[in-house]
């Protein structure tokens, strides 16, 4: 299959192992041992061609290339044996009626494939597919796949995937590796659950501290989307948010009102300063001639200097490029997407009990008609990690973010009483590789990436200290929830004492 070539397609890529490819190449090695043919693919329809290659080169640069690799053979599999030459709804269907239960984890993954091909707007994924995929329910990879019902590769995520994916966010942040609008845009999806063309609404007015005699509560007046007959930021649903997240967006709201301000050469006044998008369209600030003109443009074209659809999506894909946080289910890199965000909102609402309209509420729908898309049943994805489970999970989930030292001295802040991280028995078991001010307490430390864990030291007290307290927890029939809230804390310092172990026993340190 040919395809015309363009100056954006035809430029080079790099994939998630650091490798080279040019986008109209008929071969692409995505690693040391991994390469793709395109020559081998089936002929097919044109747009679907080129579809298939923007998807697979997102997939390089996203994911692993093992994960990647395996896509490209389902997606040829399925070609092969429907003999069409496009994706259509009958084929799909055709393709699923010929899988057995052994197999049927094939159109499994590969719905994960096309579904984020749908999203991302490339062409050859039509909306009949799509909503059909979303549907589907299928049986995971028999060798191995812990949650049943709920696919790895575009369902709701898991509480440890998606804490895995906050706290690698976090740590690229203060890190640098992410910058303050790309990290905001994505905690703003994956703590709300709302659509990015909401977040992309948001104003500074939109930011609200409520203040009464138990404190302060955080609120964003979320603007709807997807209303009939609602004009941009027509209507807004208000959205309690945490305190992190409140910060974080006033922060962003900051930068952008400093940015037009720069801009424009004068201080704006309140009125105007309540208006300005919290995430802007740079380029289209820069076209503005003074005050008058910003006024004209948020009164006649309103969505004008909002980030477009375009830049959030390279947004988001620059996040998803550089995120290396694992899935305990797949041991590969976590694959995420806008609405996978969405749908493991509603899976959680869901599994607290909320349902029906309640539930539609809460997801800003105006009805209950859609809701059931949005959330699988995860009864077994709800259930705990425990003693048993978290060693055979631990090095998958890749909860430990820090570095393992010998000791002290190997240190980034050796010698520094001060950087030591002690237990709750006073005991020493690392240190803190920066001076930044934390009031998270020893146990967080095990999740955070300047963390430096000694290998002579008394992890396994930390692990029986928080094996004990979810014992008590489960005695007193505490919530699910509050019970997995300490699951990727207990992936991280199994992760340390495996390590520990490793590195004792192979003399690495």
């Amino acid at each position: 299959m040919q395809l015309k070539h363009s100056a954006s397609l035809g430029s080079l890529h790099t994939t998630k192992s650091g490798y080279p490819f040019y986008f109209f190449d008929s071969e692409w090695r995505l690693d040391g041992s991994t390469v793709i043919n395109f020559n081998q693919l089936a002929d097919i329809d044109k747009d679907t061609a080129l579809g298939f290659r923007r998807t697979v080169c997102r997939y390089a640069e996203e994911l692993s290339a093992k994960h990647t690799y395996n896509m490209v053979y389902y997606f040829s599999a399925y070609f092969r044996f429907t003999g069409t030459r496009t994706v259509t709804l009958v084929s799909l269907v055709n393709y699923r009626a010929s899988l057995n239960d052994a197999n049927e984890y094939k159109l499994g993954a590969l719905k994960g494939f096309l579904l984020a091909w749908y999203e991302w707007g490339f062409k050859g994924i039509t909306s009949e597919v799509a909503d059909y995929l979303e549907e589907l329910i299928l049986k995971g990879n028999p060798k191995g796949n812990a949650v049943k019902g709920a696919c790895p590769y575009s369902g709701p995520l898991t509480h440890n995937e998606l804490g895995a994916l906050i706290d690698w966010a976090s740590n690229a942040f203060t890190q640098s590796l992410l910058n303050l609008k790309e990290y905001s845009c994505f905690m703003s999806l994956a703590l709300t659950g709302r659509r990015y063309v909401q977040i992309r609404a948001l104003r500074s007015v939109d930011l609200v501290v409520r203040e009464d005699e138990n404190g302060n509560d955080y609120v964003i007046n979320c603007p709807r989307a997807k209303q009939h007959d609602t004009e941009f930021r027509g209507q807004f649903t208000p959205l309690p948010i945490n305190e992190d997240l409140y910060l974080l967006l006033h922060n962003q709201r900051n930068k952008s009102i400093q940015y037009v301000e720069s801009q424009l050469g004068r201080t704006l006044p309140s009125t105007l300063r309540e208006q300005i998008p919290i995430f802007l369209e740079e380029p289209r600030v820069d076209e503005l001639t003074g005050l008058e003109a910003l006024k004209s443009i948020l009164t006649k074209t309103p969505d004008y200097l909002h980030m477009t659809t375009k830049l959030a999506q390279e947004i988001l894909r620059g996040v998803s490029v550089k995120n290396t946080a694992y899935s305990e289910r797949t041991g590969d890199y976590i694959n995420f997407t806008a609405s996978r965000f969405r749908y493991t909102k509603a899976t959680n609402l869901a599994r607290r009990g909320i349902r029906g309209v309640s539930l539609a509420a809460a997801l800003d729908q105006s009805d209950t008609q859609q809701v059931g898309i949005y959330c699988e049943n995860t009864e077994e994805t709800a259930k705990q990690i425990d003693e048993i489970m978290a060693p055979m999970l631990a090095t998958l989930a890749q909860a430990f973010a820090g570095k393992l030292i010998a000791s002290e001295r190997d240190a980034v802040r050796a010698n520094d009483p001060n950087s030591r991280v002690k237990n709750g028995k006073s005991d020493n078991v690392g240190n803190c590789g920066t001076y930044a001010f934390c009031a998270s307490g020893y146990r967080a430390c095990y999740t955070c990436s300047s963390f430096q864990p000694w290998l002579e030291a008394p992890h396994e007290e930390v692990l029986n200290e928080i094996l004990a307290e979810r014992k008590k927890q489960q005695e007193l029939s505490v919530s699910k929830n509050v019970i997995q809230s300490t699951d990727r804390l207990l992936l991280a310092v199994q992760q340390v004492i495996i390590m520990c172990k490793q590195a004792s026993s192979e003399g690495d340190l």
